[in-house]
């Protein structure tokens, strides 16, 4: 990628790549279109017909499969202290790995920092919060990143440093690796899950998470449901964002899968529901 490119050369470089995109909304992070995940596409008919309807249409990545990608997300603010540099924020990096992260392409955020990563075709690799470090969150399977050339009111994306996306180093993929399901915890669900810098939204994430996971079989679906309209109201006050909610409620519904047919498909599902229902209803919370 080039350091400086409009939101549909992004997408055309992206797709270019073999990196799936789709739409955001203008100036924002949501996606500005349904199911996005079985449309992001990297046919450039497809990509011209959405940046054609609207120039100002943010972009997004698909991370995971089938783009194999996986992208490091470091988030500055959300570090002791805070990182003021990149070199700062590999440096914290690499205090939670036995070695620093090989070098590649790095994107600039309002936020921090995007490391993207070639991923492997096994294990599969899902999005995390926190499990890798403090301020350190990571895009999978079922995830997707804002490009280079989208922008916010909090800032742009722009590339940091341009050079060939390595490969997912080992030492990386053992801390993404989400533990195998086991049955629902019998003590204190809030230790388990990965917490959120706002402590009264990481109790609000905690008891949701701990809700869906203790959640009856007969109920599961049900309760997934009802705790993604919980956290989607939050997501539509951008109180939280659809990527910790999205994160925190599959790690918890995961206890369920593969018992009675509950399926990742079905739990993804259920969670997407919950979100798009909520939109019109957010909730702010006083600070």
């Amino acid at each position: 990628m080039t350091a400086v490119l409009d939101p549909r050369a992004t997408a055309l470089a992206a797709a270019a790549c073999g990196w799936p995109v789709f739409p955001l909304r203008p100036g924002g992070k949501k996606p500005a279109i349904k199911r996005w995940p079985e449309l992001a596409s990297i046919d450039e008919d497809r990509i011209h017909r959405w940046w054609g309807y609207n120039p100002r249409y943010n972009v997004a990545i698909l991370t995971g499969s089938p783009a194999g990608l996986h992208v490091i997300d470091l988030d500055a603010r959300h570090m002791t202290p805070p990182a003021d540099a990149l070199t700062e924020a590999l440096a914290r990096l690499a205090e939670n790995l036995s070695r620093p992260a090989p070098p590649t392409l790095t994107i600039a955020t309002p936020a921090g920092w995007h490391l993207y990563y070639r991923a492997p075709h096994e294990p599969l690799l899902r999005c995390t919060v926190a499990r890798i470090g403090e301020g350190i969150d990571s895009r999978g399977h079922g995830g997707y990143i804002v490009a280079p050339g989208s922008r916010t009111p909090h800032g742009d994306y722009t590339v940091a440093v341009n050079r060939p996306v390595a490969d997912l180093p080992d030492m990386l993929i053992q801390r993404i690796i989400a533990p195998a399901p086991t049955p629902p915890p019998t003590g204190d669900w809030s230790s388990s899950i990965a917490t959120h810098p706002d402590s009264y939204l990481a109790a609000i994430l905690a008891s949701e998470a701990e809700r869906v996971a203790r959640a009856r079989v007969h109920l599961r679906n049900h309760t997934l449901f009802r705790s993604a309209l919980v956290l989607g109201r939050l997501v539509a006050a951008d109180e939280l964002s659809e990527h910790d909610a999205r994160t925190v409620l599959t790690n918890a519904a995961a206890t369920h899968i593969g018992i009675e047919d509950f399926t990742a498909s079905e739990a993804h599902r259920t969670i997407s529901n919950g979100f798009r229902y909520s939109r019109t209803r957010p909730r702010r919370l006083r600070h």
